[in-house]
């Protein structure tokens, strides 16, 4: 398969005048649904806004390749667009983009449009083809371009694979390994969390340094399709360095041992040199087992840690919650049935500080630290020490067992593998619940206490502003910071009052009505009371954005935040702020952290809770409205300021040649 089998002529657009990123992303999603790939084009539409909206896909150079995985999509598609004048994409370089690709690719489908999506990836790291594609009038020409350009980068991976399969057979035929220890001076991995193009992007650039700077480098690239290009253990043994640049988990303890530069995928496409000079520099730290290299600070590294943790328990919540609330139903009280569901949901509740604590730990030092962290947590279980507790004892038993490991990978070379079962376990454990039992417990359970107190003696305004808070966290910077923190505070305060209906609950129910608000509003605003403020890409989202709000899906308000963001961010965090305040003023409560509207008649005060969720679609709608109203004007009034001054320059220039 060749890009142009999944790039068609009608699928281009040379000419192309977007107003803003929006504009652009709807164009090009408009010209993708020409070929016919998408089953569901608004669908398609929500999950490349979603993907935008987690970091822009504008590389820089002026050039951007948004993408999507997506169930609108029948079979893999391609879409292409040069703006001339250039637009604003957010791009990293801060840069108008005038290039995009747009990439369709579904769920569920063989791995050969695979190949295609990495080799235009590859192709657009060179400067010379992405400016041929920039200049270019006809679009046969653009396509003749990159036919041109992809036949010589196919030869030229034949080549690499010839050379490559050469040197696995002579290894493998036990021949001298001394050409093979000369092979690679440099082996790296590129990952991005969707895997199709920045990956290939960041190989391509590492690949093209080295070549400029003399040296040999053999890059998997971990992609949508699985590993391509896959590193050998012969190839790992004999590099002089490793680079990782990768944005989410890949296979890391192959390379203990070895000098290692860890970092981003964007990094491996805009500073492949800085990278490869690092890596075979005299200074560049050696991995090694459990250790963590981040570049980042010390409180993003916990942060992510106790991510990971929360992110494992967030099932076991659920299920605890929902199960122990339907045994609480009127016609089960009291019944064996009842008491067979809540026996369930109160076996299930036992595990959430222990596989948050063991998780938490396994995020900071890997398997060696699991029997560390749960042990934290049944401490933390048994004395009362709580989430807090538990928490605490997560990160003492990850740190615990994290020098365990490289004390023994120091001390004991060529034996710590034999402690591995027995020793690093039972060290940990003992270290873990000696920090329980005299350090943690009574501070923790002093702190748990006093925030459980705190919410139950707390006055109705008191607990209206507390909710309208985490609310407006919610719909503030969506998966960001301040969206995850509260998140995180919900699940965690949940938790640690289930399978009981106690005040953590309040919190988890805010923060559910400030996600769902958002989308709600907005689609009542585009879809009912402002339709001619939206434009028809807008209002055709409306019902779908309505139900990603009911089922709590709060990135199914972002296709209508591109327009004028700060301003429909307002009304969502208006909206979400509003929901938050009046769930906790009425006393209402969740008993699981996600789920939405399918919660609701096992929520407590549901009928209340339903009032609050329309207090804030009301609230959000209004604002929605009023504020793309200003923009709408404020645009038409500068469009008109700027047809005068246009007219006045013109009635101007004859008076001046007379």
């Amino acid at each position: 398969m060749l890009i142009h089998d999944l790039l068609q002529v009608k699928c281009v657009d040379l000419k192309a005048a977007p107003a803003d990123k929006s504009a652009a992303i709807n164009h090009l999603v408009d010209l993708i649904a020409k070929s016919g790939c998408l089953s569901d084009v608004e669908r398609y539409r929500a999950d490349v806004f979603a993907r935008e909206a987690q970091s822009s896909t504008g590389f820089g150079e002026g050039v951007a390749i948004p993408h999507a995985k997506s169930d609108g999509v029948s079979r893999p598609g391609l879409a292409a667009m040069v703006v001339p004048e250039g637009v604003d994409f957010e791009a990293v370089d801060g840069q108008k983009v005038k290039l995009f690709f747009l990439i369709a690719s579904p769920h569920q489908a063989s791995d050969a449009h695979l190949d295609v999506l990495a080799r235009l990836s590859a192709l657009l790291v060179d400067e010379h083809f992405r400016q041929s594609l920039m200049d270019v009038r006809d679009v046969k020409e653009f396509l003749s371009i990159i036919d041109k350009a992809e036949s010589a980068e196919i030869a030229e991976e034949q080549h690499e694979k010839a050379e490559q399969d050469a040197r696995e057979q002579q290894t493998h035929s036990g021949a001298d390994k001394s050409d093979t220890a000369a092979a690679y001076d440099i082996v790296a991995v590129t990952a991005c969390p969707a895997g199709l193009s920045h990956t290939y992007m960041a190989a391509e650039a590492l690949e093209q340094k080295a070549k400029e700077l003399g040296l040999r480098i053999k890059v998997e690239a971990d992609g949508a399709a699985g590993n391509r290009n896959r590193l050998l253990p012969e190839d790992i043994a004999n590099a002089k360095a490793v680079i990782v640049a990768a944005d989410r988990a890949v296979e890391m303890d192959r390379f203990i041992g070895k000098r290692m530069v860890r970092t981003g995928v964007g990094d491996g496409v805009h500073r492949p040199q800085e990278l490869i000079e690092r890596a075979l520099s005299g200074d560049c730290p050696v991995y090694q087992a459990g250790g963590t290299m981040e570049t980042s600070n010390i409180f993003m590294r916990l942060y992510r840690h106790l991510m990971s943790g929360l992110t494992y328990i967030l099932p076991l919540a659920a299920t605890a919650g929902i199960l122990s609330a339907i045994a609480r139903m009127e016609f089960l009280k009291d019944t064996d049935t009842g008491l067979f569901l809540d026996t369930i949901g109160y076996s299930i509740g036992t595990l959430l500080f222990p596989v948050l604590a063991a998780f938490i730990a396994f995020s900071i030092a890997g398997r060696t630290a699991l029997v560390a962290g749960f042990t934290g947590g049944v401490m933390a279980d048994m004395s009362g020490a709580g989430v807090i507790g538990a928490v605490l004892n997560g990160f003492i038993g990850g740190a615990a067992a994290f020098v365990i490991t490289r004390l023994a990978v120091r001390f004991l070379k060529g034996h710590d593998a034999m402690f591995a079962l027995l020793v690093y376990p039972l060290l940990g454990a003992t270290i873990t619940t000696l920090a329980a039992q005299y350090v943690t417990g009574l501070p923790a359970a002093f702190v748990d206490d006093w925030v459980e107190l705190f919410i139950l003696n707390a006055r109705p305004w008191q607990l209206a502003l507390i909710g309208a808070v985490l609310g407006g966290m919610m719909s503030a910077d969506m998966g960001g910071p301040f969206n995850k923190t509260a998140y995180a505070a919900g699940v965690l305060l949940l938790a640690d009052c289930l399978p009981e209906n106690g005040p953590g609950s309040m919190v988890m129910a805010a923060v559910m009505a400030g996600g769902m608000v958002p989308p709600m509003a907005a689609a009542f605003a585009a879809g009912v009371f402002g339709r001619a403020y939206f434009s028809a890409g807008e209002r055709r989202q409306a019902l779908s954005a309505f139900f990603k709000g009911l089922m709590f899906v709060t990135e199914g308000v972002l296709p209508y935040l591109s327009a004028c963001p700060w301003r429909m961010r307002f009304a969502c965090i208006l909206g979400s702020a509003a929901a938050g305040a009046a769930s906790m003023f009425m006393y209402c409560g969740v008993c699981a952290p996600h789920g939405g509207i399918f919660i609701l008649p096992l929520a407590q005060n549901h009928l209340f809770y339903a009032l609050a969720l329309f207090i804030g679609t009301a609230a959000g709608t209004a604002a929605f409205v009023l504020l793309r109203r200003n923009f709408v004007h404020s645009q038409e009034h500068k469009k008109a300021r700027q047809a005068k001054k246009e007219q006045h320059s013109e009635q101007a220039a004859p008076q001046v040649q007379a």
